[in-house]
């Protein structure tokens, strides 16, 4: 039986130029996917405002172009892939989403709630990946195992695993850290509602207790820890810290650093949460 295709409404070009600061569509090639993926990356910063907010995350691509887009949001892996992928099907690139297994900042791989895409163009099939949040490479990886990958100043590697997975993992100081481990079995979209509704509901799920906003740029990456907005080098070294200390101060950082349109009273739900979380003391 032939799988058929998802219907997806026709994709806003002249919009997500507008946003991700290109005259054009590239062409589907290496280099025109590497041009698209790092104007994306730049441009959109990576959030889990409506998480902690207590909202809903729905992955429909009209309602993911309309909050990314029309409205000047970011979002998470999800919703920041799923724009991708329309972006490049828009281009004429041939696109499927992958599942992946989370290892950055974690003893044992987690469930496999992370959404990535790979590429095939140019006889070479590429993982890209706009919604990791932070550490994640800039650039398209083609998918060769062991090999080292320098992107923007930063050196990567995909090392075969079990089961025919690749680890993803990233060169940081002297050491090479784990991002995730990414299966190129079939994913379904099913699997993606699957993972998103985990994350988004699971009462111990990061995503419901901590900002998660970060943005790549030239120098490195912007990013909020705890409540506080830090500037990182290539190495991931911190370079500079700005506590935020109010719902007023993270809602400017959104705005004038993150490039986050957000509705002011939506930053304070998200604010407020997150202050909780971190204030709250086990018996």
């Amino acid at each position: 039986m032939n799988r058929v295709a998802p219907h997806h409404p026709p994709f806003p070009v002249a919009a997500y130029l507008a946003r991700i600061g290109l005259p054009a569509l590239p062409p589907a090639t290496a280099d025109g996917l590497s041009e698209l993926v790092l104007a994306q990356v730049r441009a959109i910063a990576f959030e889990n405002l409506d998480v902690l907010a207590g909202l809903p995350v729905r992955l429909d691509r009209a309602v993911v172009y309309e909050k990314i887009l029309g409205e000047g949001r970011g979002g998470y892996c999800f919703e920041l892939n799923a724009l991708m992928s329309g972006a490049l099907e828009a281009a004429g690139f041939e696109v499927r989403p992958v599942m992946a297994r989370v290892t950055y900042g974690r003893s044992v791989p987690g469930p496999s709630t992370h959404q990535a895409l790979v590429v095939s163009c140019d006889g070479q099939d590429w993982l890209v990946d706009v919604g990791f949040g932070g550490p994640g490479p800039e650039r398209p990886l083609p998918l060769l195992g062991g090999k080292v990958q320098t992107v923007e100043g930063a050196q990567f590697r995909l090392v075969p695993s079990f089961g025919g997975d690749l680890h993803l993992q990233r060169k940081v100081g002297s050491d090479w850290t784990g991002l995730f481990l990414l299966s190129l079995a079939q994913t379904r979209s099913t699997d993606i509602q699957a993972a998103n509704h985990f994350v988004s509901s699971w009462k111990r799920s990061p995503f419901r207790h901590r900002l998660m906003c970060a943005l790549p740029v030239a120098s490195g990456l912007l990013t909020v820890q705890g409540t506080d907005l830090v500037r990182l080098d290539r190495q991931l070294a911190e370079v500079e810290r700005q506590p935020l200390n109010d719902a007023l101060g993270f809602y400017e950082a959104l705005r004038e650093s993150l490039r986050i349109t957000v509705d002011p009273a939506l930053a304070q739900r998200a604010w407020d949460t997150a202050v909780a979380a971190l204030n709250f003391v086990t018996p």
